[in-house]
């Protein structure tokens, strides 16, 4: 099926595909943006230019994530731009079966829209994301207003 980095957020399980990941790293010199979404952390000094650092928690649960030694930032390619996402901790980098996979298509797609699949695991159910759904409307446009300042 394909190789993805799995992580915890919120108390739930995660999984991106490895192709739109690009680094994971730590959590260091945020700098907080005002006037933005509860989940927008801040931005950072990354490459060439500044990316905004998206509570992945926060956007999904209303519960901010707490910065422990274990938080993580999975730098993505999203929607042809990068971002950070602030996560609790990346577990791990695993491939998955197809067989595993059972398919969202049936659950409402107004919310969630960016649960493609439920992933089965020995360890519980993993929730395998469309990084490019995760934000849409107004959340959308505050992030590429954040990108291309």
């Amino acid at each position: 099926m394909g190789k993805f980095v799995v992580f915890s957020s919120g108390g739930q399980s995660f999984a991106i595909p490895i192709e739109v990941t690009e680094k994971i790293i730590h959590v260091e010199d945020l700098t907080r943006i005002p006037d933005t979404s509860g989940y927008v952390l801040g931005a950072i000094d990354y490459d060439e230019g500044i990316i905004p650092i998206i509570d992945l928690s926060e956007r999904f649960f209303q519960n901010k994530t707490a910065i422990t030694p274990d938080t993580k930032v999975i730098v993505i390619n999203w929607q042809d731009k990068k971002i950070g996402l602030a996560v609790d901790k990346v577990t791990n980098i695993r491939s998955f079966e197809s067989t595993d996979h059972e398919s969202s298509e049936e659950a409402d797609q107004e919310s969630a829209s960016y649960i493609v699949a439920f992933i089965r695991t020995e360890e519980g159910i993993i929730l395998q994301l469309d990084v490019d759904s995760i934000f849409s409307g107004t959340g959308k446009q505050e992030l590429v207003s954040l990108i291309n300042r």
